[in-house]
C-alpha cells in the first residue's frame, strides 16, 4: 500500500499542489510531464562578513538565470527547458520538473547589493554578498541651556 504524507508547512498552496500531483502521478506516471512552475532548493549561509546563497539549478544554462539582490532579499528566476531525448517516446516515469521558476529569499542580514558576485558550476548557483556594517549607536551630547 502506498501512503501519501501531507505536511502543511508555511506555504499551503505549494504543499497542496505537490500532494495533488502525487495523487495523479500514482494513477498515471506520465502525468508530471508538463511545463509547470517549480521551486529549486536553496541554502542560505551567514558568516561574520558575508551571506552566501546556494541554489540547485541542475540542467540550466547560466544564460537562463536572472538574479536580483536587494538589501534584505534575493530573487533568483529563470526557466529550465524540457529535455527531449527521443521522439515519440512513452514516458514510464517523469519527475524532472521544467518550466519557469522564481525564488524570493529573505536574507538573514542586510547586504551590500553592489558587492554581489555569482558563480555557476556543476548545477549549483552560488551568490556571495558582503554584509552591511551593523549600525552603531550614535552618542548625543547634552548641552546645558543658559
Amino acid at each position: 500500500m502506498t501512503y501519501i504524507k501531507i505536511n502543511f508547512s508555511s506555504n499551503f498552496e505549494d504543499e497542496f499542489q505537490k500532494v495533488a500531483d502525487e495523487i495523479f502521478h500514482l494513477v498515471r506516471p506520465a502525468f508530471r510531464n508538463y511545463e509547470c512552475i517549480w521551486r529549486p532548493n536553496v541554502d542560505v549561509y551567514e558568516s561574520a562578513d558575508e551571506v552566501i546563497v546556494l541554489a540547485d539549478m541542475a540542467g540550466l544554462n547560466k544564460e537562463d538565470l536572472h538574479i536580483e539582490v536587494a538589501r534584505k532579499q534575493i530573487k533568483i528566476a529563470g526557466i529550465r527547458k524540457a529535455i527531449h531525448l527521443l521522439r515519440n517516446a512513452r514516458y514510464c516515469q517523469a519527475e524532472i520538473l521544467h518550466g519557469h521558476f522564481e525564488r524570493n529569499v529573505v536574507l538573514p542580514a542586510p547586504v551590500d547589493a553592489k558587492s554581489a558576485a555569482a558563480s555557476y558550476a556543476d548545477g549549483i548557483l552560488m551568490v556571495r554578498m558582503n554584509k552591511l556594517p551593523a549600525s552603531k549607536a550614535h552618542r548625543v551630547s547634552i548641552s546645558s541651556k543658559k
